[in-house]
């Protein structure tokens, strides 16, 4: 299973190359998209706000609207196209599908923010079967009201990854992993130390909700990784075993 960006383009062009990568070695996969840049700009050009929290959105109502009309409709609808003219069969979702994901509202001072809190799995494992690839953009269902509500996702997809017992999953981002405070990419972390550097502030910003999400995968006895997306091979040596970027195990 793989975390990546949302924009089709730079850095991200080099995320969807280790996607087709791994369809045309046939391994079977799911992909969760970001798309924070995207929304940000889309939020600036309507004159609204961004203000974040602990690496979060924070999200009233207008704001959760932008996100999802950004996150479901145009960057999912971007990278499947992407996807579909390098041959890989992608199929575009949402967390709202199937009601894949449910959550609870996060803290009401982000706004409509849930953390994800039960995932149906059932769609993509069907699409999955059947050859599909589903790229999945983070959105979910409120648990008390059925609302829609935000979700970040790096916290999605760690969900997902747990929920599928997914032998493998790898955050592919512009950092080559977690660096600790001499700058040097940390090879392994397990719960115990990564809450250390979070603590000290060593983990911060838009790591956070990768830290956390790669240690939820992890308890459910998934190999999760940090890598960065110049290193295309990244994902297959992983699946060999080897070490690249940072890696999460639940006996790290």
């Amino acid at each position: 299973m793989l975390k990546i960006g949302g924009s089709v383009g730079a850095e991200d062009d080099a995320a969807l190359d280790a996607v087709v990568a791994l369809n045309d070695a046939g391994h079977p996969m799911v992909v969760v998209h970001g798309g924070g840049p995207l929304v940000g700009e889309w939020a600036e050009r309507l004159g609204m706000e961004t203000r974040f929290v602990r690496g979060l959105r924070v999200s009233d109502a207008g704001t959760r609207d932008v996100a999802l009309a950004v996150l479901g409709g145009l960057a999912n609808g971007r990278v499947v196209a992407a996807l579909l003219a390098r041959g890989v069969p992608a199929v575009g979702l949402t967390g709202i599908d199937g009601g894949m994901l449910r959550a609870e509202r996060e803290d009401p001072e982000l706004g409509f923010v849930g953390r994800v809190t039960l995932v149906d799995s059932a769609l993509v494992e069907e699409l999955v079967d059947a050859g599909r690839v589903p790229i999945v953009a983070p959105a979910a269902l409120d648990r008390a009201s059925g609302e829609i509500l935000n979700v970040n996702g790096d916290a999605a997809a760690g969900a997902i990854a747990a929920s599928l017992s997914a032998r493998l999953l790898v955050f592919v981002t512009d950092v080559p992993g977690v660096r600790g405070k001499d700058g040097r990419v940390i090879a392994r972390l397990d719960a115990e130390k990564a809450r250390v550097l979070v603590d000290d502030g060593t983990i911060e910003g838009g790591m956070l909700p990768k830290v956390e999400a790669c240690l939820i995968a992890a308890a459910a006895g998934c190999r999760a990784a940090i890598v960065a997306t110049r290193g295309l091979d990244a994902v297959e040596r992983l699946l060999a075993g080897e070490q690249v970027g940072t890696v999460f195990e639940a006996a790290a």
